[in-house]
Parts: C-alpha cells; structure tokens; sequence
C-alpha cells in the first residue's frame, strides 16, 4: 500500500500499528489516513472511532479483504472502504474524495455561525453555498441531498461526514437521516419538524438532544 500511495504522487508516513501513529508528531501534518482494518491491538475501524470520539477525526480510508465491513465503516463516516487487492485506479478514487473532505472540513471549521459557506461537490463542479442557504440535509444511501430554498444538490457524501463541515450550533440532527437548519425551523410537534412548508420527522432517538439544543426542555425530565 506504501509503494502504490507513493506511485500515486503522496507523501507516505507508515506505522506498523495504531498506536504508533497516535504517538506520532507526524500526525499533526496528516492529511488522510489509509487504515487496514486488521491490525494489531486496535483495528483500523477502532482506530478511527477512537479519532472521531476525541476530536480528532482524519478523512479515513479503511482497508480490507473482507467485504462485510464495508457497511460498518460507511455507517461510522469512514471516506472510502477498499477492498484487497486494491488497483491503482481505486486507490486514487478514494484519496482524491478524502482530501476534498479535509478541503471542505478546513473551509468550514474557520467560520463562524450562518456568516459562513462551505464548498461542496455537485454533479461534477464545487459550488459554493452560504450557511444560511441551508435549509436541510437529508441522507440518500452513500449520497446526501442539501436542500436550500432554490435548489437541491446531491453529494457524494455520508451525513456523519456532512455534519462535521457544519457549525453544530446551527445544524441539528432529528433523525438518523435529516438535518435541519435551525433558523429555518418554523414548527415543532411530537414526531415531526417544519421546515418551511416541508415536515422532517423527529425520531425518539434524537428528539431530547435536540429539544435540549433548542432549550425546549427539561434535561431531567424524560420525552415522550
């Protein structure tokens, strides 16, 4: 894998185990991380779950030879999931869409509040959309639709993946598959949010935390 990331043109900093890398000063500069998914002490999967849950999160491509992993590591955020062996073609595929990810998670991370914009691929082009335009996201398989007041924009992305390019402040989640723009919001219920004329529903599973985020709520009291 270091010889075919080399041919390609990267810059390579091998280690021969998670924790090695988490050791590294090297891992301050990384870009993109390329993990197989069987390693010692802790798998590639873990490893990324360990970023993710401490702040830290790589734009991750997850390695393997074994293809029931693959649905696991898509709905964790993982960029890509390669299966072995791996061609060269495939290779660039997936590290061409994990820097457009740390590209677009840079560009976001340094505004602040709907001010903001982020990039996004569509159709083949970047397109620049404000914050503000935003009104919500909705998962579609390994796509998201990002819904403004004019347009729908398909990207190829998770919404785990989409969710870090936004302000969280802004942007909360009500169920496993939308997003919604807290501006936009104009009606709440028990199972369902407006979102202009649109209704997006609110699933047990996200409703306290959301509810919470809008102040809406007892954090001591149970939601029914």
């Amino acid at each position: 894998m270091r010889r075919l990331l080399k041919s390609l043109g990267y810059a390579v900093a091998a280690f021969p185990s998670a924790a090695e890398f988490l050791a590294s000063p090297k891992r301050a500069a990384t870009a993109c991380l390329v993990a197989d998914v069987q390693m010692p002490a802790m798998t590639g999967a873990e490893l990324y779950g360990h970023l993710l849950e401490t702040g830290q999160a790589l734009p991750t491509i997850l390695v393997t030879a074994y293809p029931q992993y693959a649905m696991h590591g898509y709905e964790h955020g993982v960029v890509d999931y390669l299966l072995k062996p791996v061609s060269p073609e495939r290779l660039k595929l997936a590290c061409e869409k994990a820097l457009e990810w740390w590209v677009l998670r840079n560009n976001a991370s340094g505004q602040n509040g709907l001010a903001g914009y982020l990039y996004i691929k569509s159709n083949g082009r970047f397109e620049r959309i404000g914050y503000d335009e935003i009104r919500y996201l909705e998962a579609a398989n390994n796509y998201v639709i990002v819904h403004t007041g004019q347009k729908k924009y398909l990207v190829y992305q998770t919404l785990k993946g989409m969710e870090k390019q936004l302000p969280a402040q802004w942007f909360l989640q009500t169920h496993k598959s939308f997003i919604v723009a807290r501006p936009h919001i104009r009606q709440i219920d028990q199972n369902s949010v407006s979102v202009g004329d649109t209704r997006i529903p609110l699933s047990r599973r996200f409703k306290q935390q959301f509810l919470s985020n809008l102040h809406l709520t007892n954090n001591n009291q149970p939601v029914k």
